[in-house]
């Protein structure tokens, strides 16, 4: 019999199942010990590991008023490189939701340290979405994922605390974002000219995940009323700010503590106000 296991995350069609036929809304952090904190929130857990460290805690959300969702919080590790992996398997297995529930750093003064940011759209700094699409197509989600997640930082008591606007991915930390190396000047202009285009964070793997939702969506649009043809691959990100984009990794344990758990809180209820707007 044909195992439609997938080599790294070690799932198949079977484990992503649930929902009545949408599948589990997913949960993608970087970090394997957030996809472990995520996953306390669900019921029914269970566990599936792998020798590459990607643990997959399937379980069930609660929800007021409504039945318990079909859930799985993985980790994708580090920057667009492993990600791509991650996701391209989760799909391929029949993910159809995905959240990713990550860190950044600040580009604006006007998002502090400890908040939380909404992607509404990403600049691809990176070269792993060239592999699939030209430069001029916009990383960008669908409109409804947008709105869900800013729905649940409201309903987490956390809009005040919740920024939406564009991200920076890039595929360097250190050169890039913090400017070291011979090259460090050019990279730091190159962010401040960022910030002053209205770009208010950066992290390492938004924009992968908006082109590839939208290549695997396409002639999937949702309509002006609301509907949309077929059960598009749709992905969001929701990044819990650590820091300024200059602080070079020096960071308070008591802000990035304050900024992971108001991030998961809004993940959270955002998945449960997306799963609403879905009719699940």
């Amino acid at each position: 019999m044909n195992d439609d296991r997938q080599h790294h995350i070690g799932l198949n069609a079977a484990d992503l199942a649930g929902n009545g036929g949408r599948g589990r809304y997913v949960f993608l952090p970087g970090d394997r010990s957030r996809a472990a904190r995520i996953a306390t929130a669900f019921t029914d857990v269970r566990v599936v590991d792998n020798p590459r460290g990607l643990t997959a805690h399937l379980g069930r959300l609660p929800r007021p008023g409504a039945a318990p969702l079909d859930v799985l919080a993985i980790s994708s590790g580090m920057g667009t490189p492993s990600t791509e992996i991650v996701l391209h398997e989760l799909i391929a297995v029949g993910a159809r939701r995905i959240v990713r529930v990550g860190s950044c750093g600040a580009l604006s003064d006007g998002v502090p340290p400890g908040s939380v940011v909404v992607v509404d759209s990403a600049v691809r700094d990176e070269s792993t979405t060239g592999r699939y699409a030209p430069p001029e197509v916009p990383a960008v989600p669908f409109p409804g994922a947008v709105a869900a997640f800013v729905a649940g930082a409201r309903a987490a008591g956390l809009g005040a605390h919740t920024y939406v606007g564009p991200c920076h991915t890039k595929d360097s930390l250190y050169a890039r974002e913090f400017g070291h190396g011979p090259l460090g000047a050019g990279h730091k202009a190159f962010v401040h000219t960022l910030a002053r285009c209205g770009v208010i964070a950066s992290d390492m793997e938004a924009a992968l995940l908006f082109i590839r939702a939208r290549i695997d969506s396409a002639g999937h649009a949702p309509r002006a009323d609301g509907g949309e043809a077929g059960l598009p691959v749709s992905t969001a990100c929701v990044l819990g700010v650590y820091a300024g984009h200059d602080s070079d990794m020096n960071l308070g344990p008591a802000v990035v503590e304050l900024a992971q758990a108001r991030a998961i809180a809004v993940a959270l209820d955002g998945v449960r106000a997306w799963a609403a707007a879905d009719g699940v």
